[in-house]
Order: C-alpha cells, then structure tokens, then sequence
C-alpha cells in the first residue's frame, strides 16, 4: 500500500505518471490503470518485479527504462503497443513475454537488455521496431511470428550470443543493421518473401557460413555482409540487379562467387578483401565494376570481364598478386586510376581500341608484367608510368 501512495495517478485513476525512483521490490499497477506514462518508472533502479493489469492497453516511451534490477515482468493480453525505448538497459531482465494484443514492437523498446535469454514474440506483432533487441548479448535464439512484415532497422545488432534466427515467409524486408554484430549466428535462411536487404544486415556476423539469396530479392545494400569471415558460399539469385558498396568485403573465407545475368553493377569495394578468392564469374549483363570492387583478392588468378562492362572502377582489381591475366573486352571505355596497382604477378595484358581514358597508375607495380598489347594512342600514355618501358614491352 505504501507504494500506491507515493505513486503519482491522474485525477481519474486511469494514467499511472510517475513512480518516485526510490521504490523497491515488487509493484502491481492497480486495476482500472489503461495507460502507463512515458518515463514513468525511469531509473527505478531498486524495482525487481512489475505485474501490468488486464486494463492497461499502452505502455509509452522510457516507461521503464534504465529499471537495472528489474527481473520479471508480466505484460498483459490488453497492451497494443510498447513504446520506444520501453525497457531499455533492463539490463537484469532475463525473458519477455509479447502477448497477442500487441501489434508493435517500438523503437529499442528492449535496447541493452543485457541478460535477456528468452523472448516470445506473438503472432499479433506486425512490425520489429529499430533497435528493439539491440545488444540483447544473452539472447541465443528467437522465432519471429508469420504476422510480422518488417524487420528494423539495429533490430537484433550486437546480439553476440545469437545462434538461430527464423524469419517467416511474412517478412518483406530485413532493414539496415539488422543483424550486424550477430558474431555467433551460424545460419540464417531468408524467405522469398523479402526483396530487401538493407546495409550492413548481416556485417560483421563472422560465423555465418554460407547464405542464398532468394529470387525475391531485387537489391543487397551497402556492406550487407561485409566482415562474414567465415562465409564460404554464398547464391546470388537471378532477381538481383544491383550489388552494394562492401557487400562481401573481408570474407575472407568466400573462395567463389558467380555474379548472375539479373545483376548491372558491381558496386565499390563489393568483393574487396576478399583473400581466399579464386574464381569469380561475372554475366554479361554487368555494365560497370565498381571502385576497388576486387582489390586484394590476393588469390585470384584470372577473370573474365564481360562484353557488357563499360568502365572498370578506380582500384578495382588493386593488389590481386596472383592475378595472372586479363582480357579487357571491347565494350571498355574507362580504366580507372589504380585499376591493376600492385598485379605483381600479371605478365600480359590487352587493352582495345574502345577504350578512351586510362587513369594515373593504373599498372603501377605490375613487375612481371611484359607484354602490353594497346593502340596507337595509348602507346606513348603508356610509356609515361615510372618504370613500366623498362621490363612491358608496348605493342601496337
């Protein structure tokens, strides 16, 4: 009863405003309360235990944010929303129940609930806000219900204990940071319902070992995968059209990649990093390789550029040291500065007629590099690189 007193109450009893942050234990909001205030137990940190009665219908923003020993809590079938940031840095509350009731998940509305282990999400939930589980380091698996349609942005990031994730033929979009940090995901299969995947998703999930894209999916964002050390298959579908800047950046262990006849563009750095590389296969359909899109694949050995590419991006084979040929087709227009820097191993190369611009050391290190076989014009551009008439022979 003491608690009841120092509790602050709308006139009517039925907005529960603030809870003074010196109350401790347990505490059961009294029947007949429909709403919970924002901020309204913030920095309750003595509170351990919270019962929400049948009444209650919307918990608001920072409603308990920050309560450091709350262990349980009881959300009842009348909630239809949790706000954002609802019970962020609840860093002792180990497992969430998410009745049927509630449609909406807020913003980090469990953000840093460090020790969370269980959660239950119910079929009512259309929507993972952003951020709602971020560096939930405890949480180990999670089953996301058929109702839901949109994963967040941050949503389950820096779940570093995650090893399973299901998402259900509902789901149309995976957001940005979605899962990057995951470190212990091992697996993870995405539904040909999603045509989105956004940046950085999957970054840095260094135990994610393989991953098929499905037919659904139209665009793989910026750095989607970048940092997936241990991946060493990946299945681009067919729906594909474009190929993020980082995408598969430093995954280290991916050893092939088939680029399929959906896609037109190989964005920046997609590939780069990658060091266990050795075969890559890119359709006709690509129109341009990005900056540094394969720089430092160290173990890459040949590629073929299609007759589709028309600009091959500034660095973008940089540092492939086993990089022993290359054919550049007809269709080429623009070499970019750095385009082969460092190729120690390329002994020959061919550049046609169609290309109009090479850019500033472009070949620069190639030392094994002994035949050049280039037009006219390009002749004397070419002789301009420091060292490079002195171990390539320029032919006409």
């Amino acid at each position: 009863m003491k608690n009841e007193i120092v509790v602050e109450f709308s006139d009517d009893m039925k907005t529960l405003i603030k809870c003074p942050d010196i109350i401790q234990g347990e505490y059961v909001i009294p029947d007949g309360v429909t709403s919970i205030r924002q901020w309204a137990f913030h920095r309750c940190s003595n509170l351990t235990s919270i019962t929400i009665p049948d009444s209650v219908t919307s918990i608001g923003f920072y409603a308990f944010m920050d309560c450091t020993n709350l262990k349980s809590i009881t959300i009842s079938d009348s909630v239809t929303d949790i706000g954002d940031d609802a019970f962020a840095g609840c860093s002792n509350l180990t497992s969430i129940a998410i009745p049927n009731s509630v449609t909406s998940i807020g913003d980090r509305a469990f953000d840093s609930c460090s020790n969370l282990t269980s959660v239950t999400i119910s079929k009512g939930v259309k929507s993972i806000g952003e951020g709602a589980f971020r560096e939930c380091a405890n949480l180990k698996s999670i089953t996301i219900p058929d109702s839901v349609t949109d994963i967040g942005k941050w949503a389950f990031s820096f779940c570093s204990n995650l090893t399973s994730i299901t998402i259900p033929d509902s789901v149309t979009s995976i957001g940005g940071l979605a899962f990057n940090g995951c470190s212990n995901l091992k697996s993870i299969a995405i539904p040909n319902s999603v045509t989105s995947i956004g940046d950085r998703a999957f970054g840095s999930c260094s135990n994610l070992t393989s991953i098929t894209i499905p037919n659904s999916v139209t665009d793989i964002g910026n750095n989607a995968f970048a940092g997936c050390s241990s991946l060493t298959s990946v299945t681009i579908s067919n729906s594909v059209k474009s190929i993020g800047e980082g995408a598969f950046r430093k995954c280290k262990n991916l050893t092939s990649i088939t680029i399929p006849n959906s896609v037109t563009s190989i964005g920046d750095d997609a590939f780069a990093g990658c060091s266990s590389l050795t075969s890559v296969t890119i359709s006709n359909s690509v129109k341009s390789i990005g900056k540094g899109a394969f720089m430092d694949c160290k173990n890459l050995k040949s590629i073929t550029i299609p007759n589709s590419v028309k600009g091959i991006g500034e660095g973008a084979f940089m540092d492939c040291k086993n990089l022993t040929s290359i054919i550049i087709p007809n269709s080429v227009t623009d070499i970019g500065r750095w385009a082969f820097n460092g190729c120690s191993n390329l002994t020959s190369i061919t550049i046609p007629n169609s290309v109009t611009s090479i850019g500033k050391e472009a070949f620069m290190g190639c030392s094994n590099l002994k035949k050049i076989i280039v037009s006219q014009e390009y002749k004397n551009f070419l002789l301009q690189f420091k060292g490079l008439k002195d171990y390539a022979d320029i032919i006409v």
